[in-house]
């Protein structure tokens, strides 16, 4: 109940200017993920589903949702390891449309509302499951994301449809009975499993239409996080987390976003990286070997030896991501990555790169995810520690960097100049106006 009353609560659209400005970032931001998306070869399929190529309000949220999230250049939380904005701004975006649509359009400050609503509560799931330890926990573990999407979609839906508490709790507990306990494998080359996490947003906000018709639900929310479904482990859920600083403490503050597709785990690694490559002013034919040291849970991820077989490969293989940032930089921003870029020199490169576990580096995680780099070139040893990379919560991307970072993904789409106008429509928009600017997903 204290969620649903969070939800509906007046403070959500009295938030202060800053923090709504950079709501306002982070659903430009995930507009343009979802356009690059569109283009990947998962993106296209979830396109041709029968519910999104009729622009039907479920499936604009599966596909947007699947979209954004294929990409790997969507936001992300730290301590939760959830990525909301895929889930929580797809759902916004496609309420906002369908309100758009029978002429009773949602103003730009109940979206914002709507869409803190749903970080918190995304947030919330997944730090109360510990989710960077469950992801590598027991039988697979669990993708926290995928976990809580239901829940966070629920909660971006009640609160635009301006459900009472109690239909709102109600539906957050139906939503639960969504929860994905297992997930799909990311490895296939058109893998199935952005299309689980688009399903899962969709379900959320059938629970929340279910709730505004009468439907609501009652549910043991420990049940749900426990041991009894054999996926997590009873001492990883603190149901205390779920409501601590509730309405104090706002965890959307802590969200970071990508400069470019990644793995947030190897980030910090490409970003050391470059940064000695610049300061240096090294060619690759100049380097002689580079050392990344990680987190455990970090190089866990991360640290494959082999080539990439597939676009999602390459994005999460911190070999191959150091290779191509300091051999071909402007491909970093190549969302479709098809083909891959495959060079000799880039594969001279990435052979030279060794990845190990820090473990000075283990207590700061998931704080912060951070990475030790050292490059030996011209007979001398280069060392840089990066904290918060580019994008992180601590340094955030403001407007120009967000504006810049949509026209390079999604201004070879939609068109650059269509790019540039709703980004500065969008930014200019008053609080109180109509949403308009981005309810249209394709410019």
């Amino acid at each position: 109940m204290k969620i649903a009353e969070f939800v509906q609560g007046r403070d959500l659209a009295n938030m202060p200017d800053e923090r709504l400005d950079r709501v306002k970032r982070h659903v430009l931001d995930t507009w343009a993920a979802q356009i690059a998306g569109s283009r990947t070869d998962e993106g296209e399929a979830v396109g041709r589903l029968p519910d999104a190529a009729t622009d039907d309000l479920l499936g604009a949220i599966v596909a947007g949702c699947a979209q954004a999230r294929c990409t790997e250049i969507d936001d992300i939380h730290l301590t939760s390891c959830t990525t909301p904005g895929s889930v929580v701004v797809s759902t916004a975006l496609a309420l906002a449309r369908d309100r758009a649509s029978t002429g009773a359009p949602i103003s730009v400050r109940d979206v914002c509302a709507a869409v803190v609503a749903g970080y918190e509560a995304i947030i919330r799931v997944g730090v109360a499951i510990d989710g960077p330890a469950v992801l590598l926990g027991p039988r697979g573990g669990v993708w926290p994301t995928g976990f809580a999407a239901a829940f966070g979609a629920a909660a971006t839906a009640c609160r635009a449809y301006g459900l009472s508490v109690e239909h709102t709790a109600g539906a957050l507990a139906t939503s639960l009975a969504f929860v994905q306990h297992a997930s799909v494998s990311s490895s296939p080359p058109s893998s199935s499993r952005w299309l689980t996490l688009g399903v899962a947003a969709a379900s959320g906000v059938i629970a929340a239409r279910g709730a505004r018709a009468g439907l609501v639900g009652t549910i043991d929310v420990g049940r749900v996080f426990s041991d009894e479904r054999r996926v997590l482990s009873a001492p990883a859920f603190d149901p205390a987390r779920l409501t601590r600083g509730l309405g104090r403490t706002y965890l959307f503050d802590d969200v970071g976003m990508k400069p470019y597709p990644t793995a947030r785990q190897g980030l910090a690694a490409i970003e050391a990286a470059r940064e000695i490559a610049a300061a240096e002013r090294l060619e690759p034919a100049d380097i002689m070997a580079v050392v990344v040291a990680l987190p455990e849970r970090q190089r866990a991820i991360v640290d494959r030896h082999r080539f990439p077989a597939s676009r999602f490969e390459s994005i999460v293989n911190v070999r191959y991501q150091i290779a191509l940032a300091l051999t071909a930089p402007e491909r970093l921003l190549d969302v479709q990555r098809t083909p891959l870029l495959d060079d000799a020199r880039l594969k001279r490169l990435m052979a030279k790169v060794s990845v190990r576990r820090a473990r000075d580096l283990d207590a700061q995680y998931p704080r912060a995810w951070p990475a030790r780099v050292e490059i030996e070139a011209r007979g001398r040893r280069y060392a840089r520690v990066v904290r918060h990379p580019r994008g992180d919560a601590r340094r955030p991307m403001a407007w120009d960097n967000v504006m810049a970072k949509a026209l390079a993904i999604a201004g070879p789409i939609a068109g650059a100049p269509a790019v540039q106008r709703v980004a500065n429509e969008w930014r200019a928009a008053a609080l109180d106006a109509p949403m308009t600017p981005l309810w249209k997903r394709e410019t």
